[in-house]
């Protein structure tokens, strides 16, 4: 159905607020240049339905999202989209919904992107028969020189329980496109549980990055999408590239409703979502890990949406890539699959100067043996690189080993045959988790404390027998990985 021009940015503005509180009856008004009275009847009148019960439908949908996607309390959830207490919120969720949000949460319908009218996206309550999420209108609408994707969830530190930013991005993606699965699911399918790298020739703070989980540093952006039966669009920057090549792209996906991941845009190559673009793509919009950073995000302003507006992603010469999770194409990858990719990943092995898998452990207990290396640090600020070196060693390692033991563990409640190969890989990577949060308790929470403790050649000298044991760990992970393959 098609509505007037300004019905629309009724709507997108809805969309864009839909978690205020209470959406400011004047601030809608100014914005879209009518009186309140003007628009409260010209919507009804277009749409068939009150703006009032219209906002509050969105809402609850939008929330809907919330209630499968994270591990809020349904009393948080309420208050988030300005519902006064749980009794509101459950009544005006069982009108819209059918159900009470708790046997929602329960029974977990599926619920994602659909267009809301042409060219405007956003979260809908999905039909189980046929995935709306990948029917594509063919009469795409473009507001002008702009198409905005709304309710993408967000991205950032610790999002889903994560501390991977790729994987986090997949998850709020998938999520969007209405599939329901764990971030472990997505840690282990792309093989970046079981990573592990570390630079032998220097303390170098990309070690925990997932390009170096492979070979070819393409390989693991593409594991997850393929496991989820997708198709996988990617575009690198070289020295050829052009920045209208990655404004058709992301054009091309935005326009169909498909948020794009992409590396840098704001800060470091980090992976960040692109949920939006105006003024034809030379101005970006989504959620980046570093959007709220003053080092990087100086600059950046934010959308009434939460998501990040920036026209300076090009000149960032840290924007790498660009990748796009597409429409379902096929079959999900099998556990045998992932298990083969993990065990790639793990194996240990030397790789264009990185020590990688379970070689990595060596790497870094050899960094921390070098006692010439830190002879001369009686200055604690020296030591800050490497102190952020061995932060992300563990944060690497925690939060991957935490996902494939729970990956392992949904897999030996599922497989009678082999739960109790799966279980015992699942200790293991669990050992391994827990192994190097007792390192984390040996450095202490205080900057200052982390860097003392890293110029102490005792707690080095722990620290690299806690390595071992998470090393040995991983070994017995990786040897039952092997068994479960053949």
């Amino acid at each position: 159905m098609s509505y007037p021009n300004y019905t629309k940015s009724v709507i997108c503005y809805i969309e864009a607020h839909i978690t205020d509180e209470k959406i400011s009856h004047d601030k809608l008004a100014r914005q879209i240049g009518y009186s309140w009275e003007h628009i409260r009847d010209m919507f009804r009148n277009d749409t068939g339905c009150p703006i009032a019960r219209y906002i509050q439908s969105r809402k609850i949908k939008r929330s809907a999202l919330d209630l499968i996607h994270t591990k809020r309390t349904i009393l948080d959830i309420a208050l988030n989209y300005g519902f006064a207490n749980p009794e509101t919120y459950t009544r005006a969720f069982r009108r819209v919904v059918g159900m009470t949000p708790s046997e929602f949460r329960r029974l977990r319908p599926l619920i994602g992107k659909d267009e809301l009218l042409p060219g405007v996206y956003g979260v809908e309550l999905l039909s189980g028969k046929e995935r709306r999420s990948d029917i594509m209108s063919k009469n795409t609408y473009q507001n002008n020189d702009s198409t905005i994707l709304y309710g993408v969830p967000k991205a950032g530190w610790g999002e889903y329980g994560g501390l991977t930013p790729y994987p986090i991005c997949l998850k709020s993606v998938a999520a969007y496109l209405g599939e329901d699965i764990d971030y472990s699911f997505i840690m282990a399918s792309s093989a970046a549980a079981f990573r592990f790298a570390w630079n032998s020739t220097d303390w170098d703070l990309s070690n925990v990055d997932i390009f170096h989980t492979f070979t070819e540093s393409s390989d693991v952006y593409g594991l997850a999408a393929k496991a989820l039966g997708r198709e996988f669009f990617l575009l690198e920057r070289s020295s050829g590239t052009t920045k209208e090549e990655f404004i058709t792209f992301i054009r091309s996906h935005i326009d169909e409703g498909y948020p794009c991941i992409a590396l840098g845009i704001i800060g470091p190559p980090e992976a960040c979502i692109i949920t939006g673009y105006r003024k034809n793509g030379e101005e970006l919009l989504g959620w980046n890990f570093f959007q709220s950073d003053p080092e990087f995000g100086g600059n950046v302003e934010i959308d009434e949406s939460g998501y990040f507006i920036t026209n300076s992603w090009w000149e960032n010469t840290d924007t790498q890539a660009v990748m796009c999770i597409g429409a379902l194409n096929g079959e999900r990858f099998s556990a045998d699959t992932i298990i083969q990719n993990g065990i790639r990943a793990l194996t240990g092995r030397s790789d264009s100067g990185y020590c990688k898998g379970i070689s990595a452990y060596d790497g870094w207990i050899d960094a921390l043996s070098d006692e010439k290396s830190f002879a001369a640090y009686d200055n604690y600020s020296i030591l800050f690189e490497k102190i952020l070196c061995h932060i992300d060693a563990m944060n690497c390692l925690e939060d991957g080993r935490n996902c494939a033991a729970a990956y392992f563990r949904s897999l030996s409640d599922k497989d009678a045959d082999r739960c109790e190969k799966y279980r015992m890989a699942s200790d293991a990577f669990a050992r391994c988790s827990q192994t190097i949060g007792e390192m984390r308790y040996l450095y202490g929470k205080d900057m200052d404390e982390m860097l003392r403790n890293l110029a102490d050649p005792d707690v080095r000298k722990q620290t690299c027998e806690l390595c071992r044991r998470a090393k040995q760990a991983d070994t017995e992970a990786l040897s039952l990985m092997k068994e479960l393959s053949v």
